[in-house]
């Protein structure tokens, strides 16, 4: 893959079909997920024609890239490692040497012996995950957090369980967060989560132990103010905003179910498609150092229900999320 030649302030979305991270403990059907990519893409350009309610008339210059998958067998260990080195590769190789200022022909490009916060704060260079499972994250999450340091990158998770759980010996989609931390990957002071709904015992004391800030759905008075009116998410934001990076996770079950069926474990009582648009508004303009987001757990409809219905709400504020993104 070549460097992203886009011009500056321009998001690369990265699709990532990913159907696997489940297991028996887990009552969450998420195989239809690695369709979600290319259900939204289709949809991002049939909409596409319309102008969108941020006055943004044309999406045709957005950047998007296939990151391939084998597309059988995904859901064991051999094929996450498979997914995890090709998003590694997907993300490292977005660089190269005729974009990036102060590197010589001795150089070797090694994630431990670089950081290129310079690279990014000069290009303004972002990044979309499109998943996909959860699980996706475990992967996706650390490569970004290699180009800003493990350290200094923040992760804020709109979900509707806190996936930290530990039901495999792999990241699967209920236990990833607990494998970033497992691994090293992210400090616990650096993560936030907003609209828990359904949290097992194991993860209480997991969320405590660790001291992660987190917020359960019924603690949200006003979601469309939540920045700006709630003290401690505001506060916890400013400390995020003295990051190198901070980075967007949205799993689409965070919004009630009501608005998004199609995902492997719908519930009621979360956001409402304008509620979670309007968050994520509030997230860009609270964090200017916003650098990579990813949307996951959306289940599209199987063709025959889609001939029948022929609208599917989940995937369009899939597609409502994608573009308020990356505007």
């Amino acid at each position: 893959m070549e460097g992203w030649g886009m011009a500056e302030g321009k998001w690369a979305i990265f699709k990532i079909p990913y159907g696997g991270g489940y297991c028996s403990l887990n009552l969450a059907n998420i195989k239809g997920t690695r369709r979600a990519p290319k259900a939204l893409l289709e949809e991002f350009n049939r909409q596409s024609i319309f102008i969108a309610d941020n006055s943004v008339s044309s999406w045709r210059d957005v950047l998007w890239r296939d990151i391939r998958l084998g597309f059988w067998l995904q859901n064991n260990n051999d094929a996450w490692d498979d997914m995890d080195e090709n998003i590694s590769d997907a993300v490292f190789n977005s660089f190269n040497k005729s974009d990036t200022r102060g590197l010589d022909d001795s150089d070797t490009w090694d994630w431990d012996d670089y950081v290129y916060i310079n690279f990014f704060d000069e290009f303004n260079k972002k990044i979309l995950f499109i998943g996909g499972s959860h699980s996706i994250t475990a992967s996706t999450y650390p490569a970004v957090a290699r180009i800003f340091g493990r350290k200094d990158t923040g992760l804020i998770v709109l979900d509707a369980h806190p996936d930290c759980c530990a039901k495999a010996d792999w990241p699967i989609h209920s236990d990833w967060l607990r494998w970033l931390l497992k691994e090293g990957d992210i400090s616990p002071e650096n993560i936030l989560i907003i609209g828990l709904r359904q949290v097992e015992e194991s993860e209480k004391k997991f969320l405590h132990d660790f001291n992660i800030r987190h917020y359960h759905m019924d603690s949200v008075k006003d979601a469309e103010n939540l920045t700006t009116d709630d003290l401690s998410i505001f506060l916890y934001l400013k400390k995020l905003q003295k990051l190198n990076a901070t980075y967007l996770s949205i799993d689409i079950d965070v919004a009630s179910g009501v608005y998004a069926p199609g995902t492997g474990c719908p519930s009621p009582g979360g956001f409402t498609d304008k509620e979670l648009i309007s968050l994520v508004k509030q997230f860009k303009v609270a964090l200017p150092n916003l650098r990579a987001a990813d949307i996951v757990e959306i289940n599209p409809l199987n063709w025959w229900r889609k001939r029948i219905l022929r609208y599917d709400p989940t995937v369009d504020l899939g597609v409502k999320l994608i573009k308020e993104i990356i505007s």
